[in-house]
């Protein structure tokens, strides 16, 4: 049952694109991660959502911690808070649990399948989102420098209020090393949305990550 929505969501995707002009937005991000120990970290982000030719402005404030066994894995839990700066028309707070784990690695090629679950209170109307990403990546050679890292991913969405496969989204960009613990990842991203609007979303995102 759900290969098969996944295949109609993929058709979806392709098929039905054309059909509705595609919202274009800007996603800025700071990340903040700190080690306290050696396989725990805590993981800030401050992020927002612009609609270039529209009303859309969102911002979000997350907090969460990790258990890691890098680079093979990590969990986390912690709490995701948006909002709209313009006026009181969306509010959103998101409980998250995830898991992350190397699915394949070969050489400097390394696949791994992140799988997270949100509880959301949107609106005040509860439900939950299930989300499953595949992220392929060719890690850097050499870490010196700008330690390019390319990657491509995409994403299944699974909204409990529409009992499916709701949204399809994938990114094309690219991880690089700055200086010191300052990094970044460049990328442009696409949505599309079967039950909620807009239907098609193109992103360009950027964001910046502070390790310490």
């Amino acid at each position: 049952m759900i290969a098969r929505r996944c295949a109609t969501a993929v058709f979806l995707w392709g098929a039905v694109a054309h059909a509705q002009k595609p919202t274009s937005e800007l996603w800025p991000e700071l990340d903040i991660y700190w080690t306290p120990a050696t396989h725990q970290r805590t993981f800030l982000e401050l992020s927002g959502s612009t609609e270039q030719e529209g009303p859309k402005r969102e911002a979000t404030i997350g907090l969460y911690q990790d258990y890691t066994r890098l680079p093979r894995a990590y969990y986390r839990g912690g709490l995701r808070y948006t909002f709209s700066t313009r006026d009181a028309s969306y509010r959103e707070l998101r409980f998250v649990g995830e898991t992350a784990f190397e699915a394949y690695k070969r050489s400097l090629l390394r696949l791994v399948n992140r799988i997270r679950f949100e509880v959301r209170d949107v609106n005040e109307a509860w439900s939950y989102r299930i989300r499953d990403r595949l992220h392929l990546q060719r890690m850097p050679s050499d870490p010196r420098g700008l330690a390019l890292a390319p990657y491509v991913t995409f994403e299944a969405y699974y909204y409990s209020q529409y009992n499916t496969i709701a949204r399809i989204g994938g990114r094309v960009g690219s991880e690089v090393h700055i200086r010191g613990p300052a990094s970044a990842d460049l990328y442009i991203a696409r949505q599309n949305n079967t039950r909620t609007l807009p239907k098609y979303i193109n992103a360009l995102g950027l964001t910046v990550k502070l390790t310490y």
